[in-house]
């Protein structure tokens, strides 16, 4: 993690990794995927600093001591495409859970971490799920505060996870989406809704997708839009998830707390 001077509370600095974008007509609404989501953490917290980088184009970071986590957008593209940063995204994944290393995907996120480290992404048997979904909360963290027995946020998607990676554990799942959220160890969160989705922008990009995803799904999914969802439930979650540490790096801390440090 980026260094501080004890007794010093400085901002959190995240890493986004950004895997696409909107297309230019629904850019226009929100901005990008980076835009979207410096909006609804600067809801939350608006010290946080992040970074962006643009994985389709060879962004990748140099210094992961730098950042306190890594969070993702989604994409139209699939986990198991046989695409080159893909498949270096998966091994970016398993480096982070090697060194234990905080993340917290979001929709294609939750799916690599799945996919990465052993778990199974497909397509969902019942097709596309689109629109405001509420999940059922089965294991509450330390982080997920306040907490909250269920949790409604908007999905746009085909793909879901269908097992679990060793380790996995679900946090929040529906029937539609059995594993909606999931963790590894304290250090790997997967989150299959977008906390950075608002309706203005989902409303006309399940409209751009009418043939794709058919008039009835669509206009079921506009009319889930109406009730509030909880974008910013979930971004405090992510925030406080990332302003923690894992267990084993506390009790490391413990454990050196008698050793002389070489650093003025």
């Amino acid at each position: 993690m980026p260094p501080t001077s004890p007794g010093v509370h400085r901002p959190l600095r995240l890493g986004l990794l950004r895997c696409d974008d909107p297309v230019g007509e629904l850019r226009s609404i929100c901005g990008t995927y980076s835009d979207m989501f410096a909006d609804v953490i600067a809801r939350v917290d608006p010290s946080v600093e992040m970074d962006t980088f643009s994985l389709p184009d060879g962004e990748w970071p140099d210094d992961l001591d730098a950042y306190d986590g890594w969070m993702t957008t989604g994409t139209r593209a699939s986990v198991y495409d046989d695409v080159p940063w893909i498949t270096q995204f998966a091994d970016f994944v398993r480096q982070l859970h090697a060194e234990r290393r905080k993340m917290f995907g979001v929709c294609f996120g939750h799916q690599m971490i799945a996919h990465a480290l052993g778990g199974a992404v497909q397509r969902a048997p019942h097709g596309w799920t689109v629109g405001a979904n509420v999940w059922k909360i089965h294991e509450h963290r330390e982080w997920m505060d306040p907490q909250s027995d269920e949790i409604r946020l908007i999905h746009s998607h085909q793909d879901q996870v269908v097992s679990l990676p060793p380790g996995g554990v679900v946090l929040a799942g529906a029937d539609r989406c059995p594993i909606a959220m999931l963790a590894v160890g304290d250090h790997l969160i997967g989150l299959q809704g977008h906390p950075e989705f608002q309706p203005e922008f989902v409303g006309p990009l399940y409209e751009s997708r009418t043939e794709l995803l058919g008039a009835d799904v669509v206009a079921e999914a506009k009319t889930s839009l109406s009730m509030p969802c909880n974008q910013e439930l979930a971004a405090g979650w992510m925030l406080r998830f990332f302003s923690g540490q894992p267990e084993c790096a506390r009790r490391g801390e413990r454990d050196n707390q008698s050793v002389p440090s070489n650093q003025s």
